[in-house]
């Protein structure tokens, strides 16, 4: 038998079962965030939102980014994205250079201590993930939503 639909095409059951989904996901991903903040910083001294935006400035290297660039990438605003960057700047993880075309304009580049950073931090990034992940595939109240973001190749995604 075939689920009912709404005029949307979706299955009249999806809504309010992605709706469920998303009261878990949130969180969820406030713990691990919680987490890999503590275990980032004492290991290496940074946060995981400066470190995504290090990340970002990583995969530009040996070019530069404006901060709207690194906020988009980021799913920031400008705001939040200039906060990460004037931390990675203050410690020595980036710098600002002047826009070829206008020397008024300033961009983010990475240093080599960031580049270095970046290296040893995001294993550590990684390991915690997948250590994260494996716990929270055992916990009851995540395993489905685990499940459904740990999800590899082409795998269409369920209803």
């Amino acid at each position: 038998m075939t689920e009912p639909h709404d005029e949307t095409g979706h299955a009249a059951h999806q809504p309010e079962h992605l709706s469920r989904l998303w009261t878990r996901v949130v969180p969820m991903f406030s713990l691990l965030q919680t987490r890999l903040d503590r275990v980032l910083t004492s290991r290496h001294g940074i946060g995981v939102g400066p470190l995504m935006a290090l990340g970002v400035l990583v995969r530009e290297r040996p070019g530069s980014m404006a901060v709207g660039g690194v906020a988009r990438r980021l799913g920031v605003n400008d705001s939040t994205a200039s906060r990460m960057l004037g931390q990675l700047e203050r410690s020595g993880w980036s710098v600002r250079v002047a826009w070829p075309c206008d020397q008024r304009a300033t961009r983010i580049a990475v240093t080599d201590a960031g580049v270095e950073l970046w290296t040893r931090a995001a294993r550590t990034l990684d390991r915690e993930l997948d250590l994260a992940f494996e716990k929270l595939r055992s916990d009851e109240k995540y395993t489905n939503v685990v499940a459904r973001l740990c999800r590899t190749g082409d795998e269409p995604p369920s209803p």
